[in-house]
C-alpha cells in the first residue's frame, strides 16, 4: 500500500530541479518587470504562486509585447518616420 501512495509524489531530486527552475524564472521575470517599468516584487511573487503563475505568464507575454511595441513607436516618432 505504501508503494502506491509514494508514487503520487515526484522524487526529491526532480522536485528540487522544478523549484530551482521556478525561482530562476521568477528572477528573470523580475528583470523583465524592471525593464518595462512594472513593480518588480509583485511580478516575482506572482511568478511563484503555483496556479496564479499560469495566468500571470499570459498577462506577462502580452505586457512584454505591448512594451516592445510602445518602445518601437516612441523610437519611430523620435526618428520622424511618417506613416502613410
Amino acid at each position: 500500500m505504501d508503494y502506491i501512495n509514494a508514487s503520487f509524489f515526484p522524487p526529491l531530486p526532480l522536485l528540487v530541479v522544478i523549484i530551482a527552475f521556478w525561482i530562476a524564472v521568477a528572477v528573470g521575470n523580475g528583470f523583465i518587470a524592471r525593464a518595462l517599468g512594472k513593480p518588480m516584487a509583485l511580478w516575482v511573487i506572482l511568478s511563484l504562486i503555483p496556479i496564479v503563475n499560469y495566468f500571470f505568464y499570459i498577462y506577462m507575454a502580452y505586457s512584454v509585447v505591448l512594451g516592445v511595441l510602445g518602445k518601437l513607436n516612441s523610437l519611430e516618432t523620435r526618428m520622424g518616420v511618417v506613416d502613410t
